[in-house]
């Protein structure tokens, strides 16, 4: 994408549209982050007009960051860190601001997918090559594509809007579909790579079958099911780490997005219950998408490690999050739940608020009964020990108010 030069209105940079190359306008780096910046001043109660009073700036200025037509991403650093420090003082919260730089990121890939054609994809220098993605970069760039308010901005304000207004950022068919299809191609390729086990390659492959699994178009299913069978052919086994592991593991997940979770349920018996090695990936690796490392990683290798020093109760109250009937992968959620506290169990009795939070949840799994044999002999045994150590809470205020005494 080339853009044109920008102007500026009282020190904030304004930009032009972006061209795709053939001559239609495309301002898809300000797609999710324009969304996100109208929540914020709707958060603040203002109107355009009323934020463009504020800031000192011309509505169409608001508008264009909103709209996308002039990116925040392109805005000069010094302008927008002004932005943020401008908005904060009008009451903006932090974990919006947070957000908002987060869907810059999220604009940026999407507009670089978008952006380069087929012939010209190497998997080894893809975007999605370059580092791991965390949760909340993934929710913000899947928002577009399944609709699902991103985590990160759970609490905002709900703006009562007058007319059909979108709910979401609002990418055409037409790009929505060259996505996948670039991802695809993408995968495909890297697949072929002569040199398959590729760090770099894999990292993008595994990572674009979990994006590719938004679409829920048919043929995705059966497309992904097509490169598990290939991806089965490089790796002879699952008992041990290996970036070939941590693969399998994005396509047994991406299947279960598409309702098959019969895959998901084999890979946590063969490749993650199967050695203490795999379930502490699999616990590192959660413990990375959920944000509790507080690290950005730029190769799967930081998974290959015993338990890192990550706070165990941040963990847990992600995962927890994900104990609902219609989460798709609840299968390898509630492994997770279990084999955290197999290793970090004082948890539960840290953290007494967590710990009759996830019961709750944990109750309504085992009473909607719609959970693998595995996995409710799982939520048995946390389900147990979480009763203990309330039980065991509860002695030591007993003990505590009669020594007072």
């Amino acid at each position: 994408m080339a853009s044109s030069a920008s102007d500026s209105t009282r020190g904030f940079p304004t930009e032009r549209l972006t061209s795709s190359g053939n001559g239609h306008a495309r301002p898809l780096d300000g797609l999710i982050s324009g969304y996100v910046f109208k929540l914020i001043r709707e958060s603040l109660g203002l109107s355009q007009d009323g934020l463009a009073d504020v800031l000192g700036l011309d509505k169409n200025t608001v508008q264009g960051w909103e709209s996308g037509r002039r990116p925040l991403a392109r805005m000069r650093t010094a302008a927008f860190v002004d932005l943020r420090h401008r908005l904060g003082r009008l009451g903006a919260k932090s974990y919006m601001a947070t957000a908002l730089e987060t869907a810059m990121e999220a604009d940026s890939l999407l507009a670089q997918v978008l952006a380069i054609e087929p012939k010209h994809i190497d998997p080894r220098s893809h975007p999605l090559a370059t580092w791991v993605n965390n949760r909340a970069f993934t929710e913000l760039l899947a928002w577009p594509f399944i609709g699902e308010t991103p985590s990160a901005l759970a609490a905002a304000r709900k703006t009562a809007r007058r007319g059909p207004v979108p709910t979401m950022p609002a990418l055409p068919a037409v790009e929505r579909q060259r996505f996948f299809e670039h991802l695809k191609i993408a995968s495909e390729k890297s697949l072929a790579d002569s040199e398959v086990g590729n760090a770099a390659s894999l990292l993008l492959r595994r990572q674009a079958y979990y994006m590719i699994a938004w679409n829920r178009e048919s043929e995705t299913r059966t497309w992904l099911s097509d490169m598990q069978r290939q991806e089965q052919r490089q790796i002879r086994r699952l008992d041990g780490w290996s970036p070939l592991w941590v693969a399998a593991r994005s396509l047994a997940v991406a299947r279960a997005c598409q309702g098959d979770s019969e895959p998901l349920l084999h890979f946590i018996k063969t490749a993650i219950d199967a050695s203490d090695a795999c379930e502490a990936a699999n616990l590192n690796y959660w413990a990375y998408w959920a944000g509790a490392t507080g690290q950005v990683e730029y190769s799967d290798e930081f998974m290959a490690t015993d338990l890192g020093p990550w706070d165990g109760a941040t963990l847990l109250r992600r995962l927890q999050e994900n104990l609902t009937v219609d989460q798709p992968y609840i299968d390898l959620s509630i492994h997770a739940v279990w084999a955290l506290l197999q290793r970090r169990g004082r948890i539960l009795q840290e953290d007494t608020r967590l710990t009759a939070s996830m019961l709750e949840r944990i109750d309504a799994l085992l009473d909607h009964g719609r959970v693998s044999p595995r996995s409710r002999k799982e939520l048995e045994q946390v389900y147990f020990a979480g009763q203990v150590a309330q039980q065991e809470n509860s002695e030591h205020l007993r003990l505590g108010r009669s020594g007072d005494a």
